[in-house]
């Protein structure tokens, strides 16, 4: 690997790592599978190496090769130790943060990856689709169940930020 190569693979895993953690282990709800899948991400891109338009073109990469690769270990037998939300919450930056993220966790499974991907990362409803193989249609109606879900969970615990 030359320099050059060295330096653009540093500044790609600079901007990106943070969130594709993040993504990894609400996906995972495990920190060391959530690294290993980030490690692995950024295997893939080294071994690609695509040709990106811009940030946003090469972020939607990694996620979808994030996504890819934790759903493969979600299935495998290996992904039975599952730490406690708390281990995902310390990665929440305020605390307006952590007290919504309590409530997406709350979520079921295929709920709390789409919600998070859609207001946490900005994706819309085709470029989840495209990340996670769910139809458009899909997400959009998970999107909407979800936000139901989570007004519920909010209402019913009192909370006035809804």
């Amino acid at each position: 690997m030359t320099k050059e190569d060295s330096e653009y693979f540093s500044a790609v895993y600079e901007r990106n790592a943070d969130d594709l953690y993040r993504l990894c282990l609400i996906y995972m709800k495990n920190k060391y599978d959530a690294e290993e899948a980030v490690s692995e991400s950024f295997i893939r891109l080294m071994e690609a190496r695509p040709e990106f338009e811009n940030e946003g073109h090469e972020k939607a990469w990694l996620m979808k090769t994030a996504v890819n690769i934790c759903k493969n270990m979600h299935k495998s037998f290996w992904s039975k130790n599952v730490v406690s939300d708390e281990d995902v919450l310390k990665y929440m930056t305020c605390p307006e943060e952590v007290s919504i993220m309590e409530e997406v966790l709350a979520l079921p499974p295929k709920y709390r990856m789409i919600i998070y991907l859609h207001y946490y990362h900005g994706y819309k409803a085709r470029e989840i689709s495209e990340m996670t193989g769910i139809s458009t249609s899909a997400v959009l109606s998970r999107l909407a169940r979800g936000r139901q879900k989570l007004k519920d969970i909010i209402t019913e615990g009192g909370f006035s930020y809804v």
